[in-house]
């Protein structure tokens, strides 16, 4: 199930509190380096501030939130898609990952789909994340060098161009 993390009328769909915790299960599992590799988010304040200001939603698994995923650098028809499973579910989630891909794609507005278009960027040495994108629906036109930065390392590396389209399956 895919639960929208947004406010309805003044009030969150999951607590601040919630959300926080997820940082810190990123933090716990080492996800945080691989996730936020580009060192913008480094606490949970940033994390919620994060979620509060994108297009967020929650992976979710008999009740339980077993990963997350958010759009942002909209522009036009297109945003960046970025997305975390938590490691006791990996390899499990092909199913909802092309749901996910597919729900987001479609989304409409008054004035016809939101979105033509969502683009990511995945390291290069991060193969299992980038097996996953490519078997939700993801196409890429293969390495582009030094594209991310990597605060750890204070370097840019490579990575992999993802992207997403109602054309593509």
């Amino acid at each position: 199930m895919l639960l929208p993390y947004t406010e309805i009328d003044g009030i969150r769909t999951v607590k601040d509190s919630v959300i926080k915790g997820l940082f810190q299960m990123t933090v716990t599992e080492g996800l945080d380096k691989i996730v936020f590799y580009e060192g913008t988010v480094q606490t949970a304040d940033e994390f919620l501030r994060v979620m509060k200001n994108s297009m967020s939603w929650l992976f979710m698994k008999d009740g339980e939130i077993i990963g997350y995923t958010w759009l942002n650098r909209f522009e036009n028809k297109t945003a960046r898609h970025h997305f975390c499973v938590f490691k006791d579910h990996w390899g499990q989630l092909e199913e909802l990952g092309r749901y996910t891909i597919q729900r987001l794609v479609n989304l409409e507005s008054g004035d016809g789909y939101v979105f033509d278009l969502l683009t990511g960027f995945i390291p290069a040495w991060n193969e299992r994340a980038i097996k996953f994108a490519l078997k939700c629906g993801g196409k890429t036109h293969g390495v582009i060098p030094n594209a991310i930065w990597n605060h750890e390392k204070q370097q840019s590396e490579d990575a992999v161009f993802i992207y997403y389209t109602r054309s593509e399956p």
